[in-house]
């Protein structure tokens, strides 16, 4: 698992071992001259960013990442005013060809993403015209020559991408998370409407997973929280949701699935009241796990870490199915507190029973008008346009109950037939 480390004291010795083959020595500064540089800009009113870059455990090579100038550079590229600029970037002799080099770029450009700094127009690098390797490896995230020189040096630029506030604050989530759990951390893993492309800041929530592999004390559970509620204050809509879980209890999958830390918006009083209670008394199991960790494997998104389908296991469709009817099971009532919600659950619930699929609420609901009766396609409509839009929509409390009722009809009517068929199997 690539990754990048702050230098510090600690690991400096490392990263100073660490060397280019002969024929590469003219292209790149030793590590020793960088961090060098690196001091020299902080203290002259610069910016700059040394990591060592770490498969696991092991020191493999080293970048730079700096930010506008200092006050030495005097003959500074125009693009450097107010833009990132990856300053120095190695892979070790030894590490070479192993496709270290690319995973590393993924790495740094998320940290550039989730800019440090402030947000930036650029991101531009220079090198030697001869290294072909380096070249391509840059052009192949996007990086084009200007045809301006820093020195000797050919100047390529990236355009960066504006980024919305879901954008930076997944961005934020990860890093917090990475920093506080370092090694315990497997990856993290995000869910919901964010991942399934329809999130709408008034309405959805951001939904997180955290494997780790090992438990973590009740201190690095409370500077966690205390991270994490810095950052949900900062959330539109819903704020965020997450679980943190151990890998053991995700492959294979376990159900109902333990976790050993949660937190959503309706616990923020609960934590902020008294933190210890909190960090004592949030764990346990939790049956919504299967339908997250379902929607995961299909339709989620490695921020960081492990591949999907290297940390979860198959979700027996059995428990995905027991998890997601948790949910719609008191419609009948619960309709009329959230009507929105539970209208488009029941369709996403009906739509997996009818054909397997896993379906976002938006999703749901556009299967809804294509397969239900025409009396209920004006409710269903009503609860698209106020999850899509965020205004609130006033609902026919009668009709809500009703179509809940049918809903719930089809739905035992799906899961008689489903176990007539298992049984004719059998």
């Amino acid at each position: 698992m690539i990754r990048l480390e702050e230098i510090n004291g600690k690991n400096v010795w490392d990263i100073l071992k660490l060397r280019v083959g002969d024929a590469q020595r003219s292209f790149v500064a030793p590590n020793d001259v960088s961090i060098i540089e690196a001091y020299i800009a902080i203290t002259h009113h610069g910016q700059a960013f040394p990591f060592g870059i770490y498969d696991g455990e092991t020191p493999v090579g080293f970048c730079m990442i700096g930010f506008g100038a200092d006050d030495d550079w005097e003959d500074a590229p125009a693009v450097a005013k107010g833009n990132y600029n990856l300053w120095r970037f190695m892979i070790d002799e030894r590490y070479q060809g192993k496709g270290y080099g690319k995973a590393a770029m993924r790495q740094i450009m998320d940290y550039i993403a989730s800019e440090p700094c402030g947000p930036a127009a650029y991101c531009w690098l220079s090198y030697e015209p001869e290294n072909t390797a380096a070249k391509t490896l840059y052009a192949s995230f996007g990086f084009r020559e200007t045809g301006e020189r820093d020195g000797d040096e050919a100047i390529a630029v990236l355009k960066l991408k504006p980024r919305d506030q879901k954008d930076l604050l997944i961005s934020r989530f990860t890093e917090m998370a990475k920093e506080i759990l370092k090694d315990r951390l497997t990856g993290v893993y995000l869910h919901g409407s964010a991942a399934m492309g329809c999130y709408q800041p008034e309405k959805s929530d951001l939904d997180f997973l955290i494997a780790v592999n090992a438990a973590l004390s009740d201190a690095e559970k409370r500077r966690f929280m205390d991270r994490l509620l810095e950052l949900d204050h900062e959330c539109p809509g819903k704020g965020i949701e997450m679980s943190i879980v151990t890998k053991d209890v995700c492959n294979p999958f376990v159900y109902p699935t333990p976790f050993i830390l949660h937190y959503s918006r309706m616990h923020t009083a609960w934590y902020q009241r008294d933190p210890a209670d909190y960090i004592r008394k949030m764990n346990g199991t939790d049956r919504d796990l299967a339908a997250h960790i379902t929607v995961i494997r299909n339709r989620g998104i490695c921020l960081y870490g492990r591949p999907v389908r290297e940390v979860f296991g198959d979700v027996p469709a059995g428990d995905y199915l027991d998890s997601i009817l948790g949910d719609v099971s008191d419609a009948e009532n619960g309709i009329a507190e959230n009507p929105m919600y539970m209208i488009l659950n029941l369709t996403r619930v009906l739509g997996y029973l009818r054909e397997k699929r896993v379906l976002s609420k938006k999703e749901g609901g556009k299967w809804g008008l294509e397969k239900l009766p025409e009396r209920y396609h004006p409710l269903i409509r009503s609860a698209l346009d106020e999850y899509e839009s965020g205004k609130e929509v006033l609902y026919d409390s009668a009709v809500s109950r009703e179509y809940a009722v049918y809903m719930l009809g089809m739905i035992a009517s799906e899961q008689d037939m489903t176990a007539e068929r298992n049984a004719d199997r059998n």
